[in-house]
């Protein structure tokens, strides 16, 4: 898709003490899922980060960073994909209404400046993340997309039949591929059906799936990113876009000047962009992804 403004920013739009409150709030959820046993580190293409890898964080022969390589050019590589990892960063999940009503306002704003006009109904998560920086192994996220936005990327549903051991399946269907309700209007489960996929770790649902209704048949549309620390905090960690080899101008865009606090991009979530290793320091980020139906 070729847009006329692929990206809309706003330099130093939140103030530093909403983003130590987002900061502070992030942290607490991650020690709190650390202390109880949960898995904080965040995950792409094939469940790997470098924590799940290599605990001591020393080099290890076997596996390899994907650096700037994106998912493709690995499968076209011809490449075991279990042996890399793209992504090496811890995140937790915020919900508080207080953040969408500060974000979800400048997404709209955006989506009509930028002249999308596109539809989207349905917010995400807000994802927190933190990268850690280190001179040979700092955090980073490589080349990827936060969705194709067709038809087959589509959050699909699941419904949960059982906690343990975990099992989900798909709705019932009439002959209309239209899902079955019963009495009390929910979806009944398809018995006959196989189990949908888990992911590696046995503890949640493998994408596309999802149990939240209101993403059922959308996909991601719109992505939000907020830097949330004073960029004199970290080296490194720089977002880097891919505006494609018929951009008129630089085909890589690197955000150096939007590394000052509280500074958002918004972007259409198809496009490939990455985080590039922070080398020293401590780089912290809000991101949010908005949803609606694919394009028709």
């Amino acid at each position: 898709m070729k847009l006329s403004i692929p990206f809309v920013s706003y330099a130093s739009l939140i103030k530093p003490d909403i983003c130590k409150k987002i900061i502070d709030l992030g942290i607490s959820k991650i020690e709190k899922n650390k202390k109880e046993g949960l898995d904080v580190k965040g995950t792409t293409l094939n469940d790997n980060h470098r924590e799940k890898i290599n605990l001591e964080r020393n080099k290890v022969s076997d596996y390899y960073s994907s650096e700037d390589k994106t998912i493709e050019n690995l499968r076209d590589m011809n490449v075991d994909l279990d042996k890399y990892f793209i992504r090496d960063s811890e995140v937790s999940w915020l919900d508080e209404k207080w953040i969408y009503d500060i974000f979800l306002p400048i997404i709209s704003d955006a989506n009509r400046k930028a002249g999308w006009g596109w539809s989207v109904d349905t917010a995400e998560l807000f994802q927190f993340t933190v990268y850690h920086g280190d001179k040979n192994e700092g955090g980073f996220y490589g080349w990827h997309s936060d969705g194709s936005s067709d038809h087959i990327k589509a959050y699909k549903p699941a419904l949960k039949i059982s906690s343990d051991p975990l099992r989900f399946k798909s709705p019932k269907k009439n002959e209309k591929n239209k899902i079955i309700l019963n009495s009390d209007g929910e979806p009944i489960p398809d018995m006959d059906t196989k189990d949908l996929p888990l992911k590696k770790n046995g503890k949640s649902l493998a994408p596309p799936f999802s149990q939240d209704k209101k993403k059922w048949g959308k996909v991601r549309k719109i992505s939000m990113t907020v830097n949330l620390n004073n960029p004199q905090d970290y080296e490194g960690g720089n977002l880097k876009f891919d505006l494609g080899p018929h951009f008129k101008g630089d085909r890589f865009k690197v955000f150096t000047d939007m590394r000052s606090q509280g500074s958002i991009i918004i972007f259409p979530s198809f496009m490939y962009h990455c985080v590039t290793p922070v080398v020293s320091g401590t780089r912290y980020s809000l991101v949010l992804w908005l949803l609606g139906k694919p394009w028709q």
